[in-house]
């Protein structure tokens, strides 16, 4: 007998479990999750349910199933994508895009960047029995029309055009090509640097907004543990943002800076600190963080400190965790050490 774990209206896991199929009650909510799948023509990847399926036979969908007690929505995404259709992926490889509500039970959206013929695909028996890429409009049109099984609605579609177009490095494209021409849009807003090597150390992922082969803007994200009033994080940061001089105006900064936010709301991190131009605090708030002007966030070494008030510039926070929204009065003001190396800061 499968398991679902039991959910309340907020989300939150109650600690009851129920048996899959039975009635839920009033107030209790089960999890589910889907996967889309885009490739490099932009073309999302949808499924065909078996005939012999109870609900919606041989309406076509994204893979998905019903999350099991004791196992994240991201695990599950993983596991039935890999019984579905024989992809076997790393939960690094896919982004939580979308949490939608429904009646009695709530929809966790994953999105990933892959490339292959749908006719290489292993269809599970009795649960697929086909599967093919439909391009991004089409399949906006479908589903908006019902002719797919798919947890668009509203905001959804702007999320999902904009994943189409944003990588990340390296989970989507190991390519070092790519690397470089990165490092060269840096290069557009930050002469001095060309050259540099390519910062290893704290980074977690690159976002870049792609059209053909070429980023137009990009945002870093990193990560690393600290230890701020005796407790400790493990924070993310981002930098590096830029967008091409002749695509600027066009919001694609905006656009992998929500990507990004959402990487790192589902990456498991504590929270996300970083510092911005007091100018620039109205773009990042767009895209999930808010302004702390009372905090100061502490970059470089202990012997030599790079305090963000030195500078001028606003401290920008995200809480994800338990932990962190029961501290987030910490946060309010206060001095952060990131202990990032001589120079460095977020």
């Amino acid at each position: 007998m499968e398991l679902w774990d039991i959910y309340d209206e907020n989300g939150r896991p109650t600690g009851r479990t129920h048996p899959r199929g039975a009635p839920m009650q009033p107030g209790e909510y089960h999890l589910a999750c889907t996967v889309v799948l885009i490739n490099k023509k932009g073309e999302v990847l949808c499924t065909r349910r078996a005939p012999e399926k109870e609900l919606c036979p041989g309406m076509w969908e994204s893979p998905g199933g019903g999350v099991q007690a004791g196992e994240s929505s991201l695990s599950a995404a993983v596991r039935e994508l890999g019984e579905e259709t024989g992809l076997a992926l790393e939960p690094g490889q896919l982004a939580l895009l979308y949490r939608d509500k429904r009646p009695d039970f709530f929809m966790d959206v994953f999105g990933g960047h892959m490339d292959f013929p749908a006719e290489s695909l292993h269809l599970q028996p009795g649960e697929t029995d086909g599967a093919k890429w439909i391009p991004l409009d089409a399949w906006e049109e479908m589903a908006r029309a019902g002719e797919i099984l798919t947890p668009a609605k509203g905001e959804f579609f702007s999320i999902l055009r904009g994943f189409a177009h944003t990588l990340r490095w390296p989970q989507d494209s190991p390519s070092p090509a790519l690397r470089q021409k990165i490092l060269a849009l840096q290069a557009t807003a930050w002469p001095e640097l060309a050259g540099d090597p390519w910062p290893e150390g704290d980074h977690m992922a690159s976002f870049c907004w792609m059209e053909g082969e070429e980023p137009l803007a990009h945002a870093a994200v990193m990560g690393r543990g600290i230890k701020y009033k005796g407790e400790g994080y493990f924070a993310c940061g981002i930098g590096e943002v830029v967008t091409r001089p002749d695509a600027r105006g066009r919001g694609l900064a905006l656009q992998v800076l929500r990507q990004a936010e959402r990487f790192i709301r589902g990456s498991g991190a504590d929270l996300c600190l970083f510092t911005c131009k007091p100018e620039l605090a109205a773009l990042y708030g767009k895209a999930g963080w808010e302004a702390r002007p009372g905090l100061c966030l502490v970059g470089g070494s202990q012997e030599e400190p790079f305090p963000s008030s030195s500078l001028g510039l606003t401290a920008m926070v995200g809480l994800y965790s338990q932990k962190a929204l029961a501290h987030q009065e910490d946060f309010a003001q206060g001095e952060v050490f990131l202990g990032l190396g001589a120079g460095r800061l977020w």
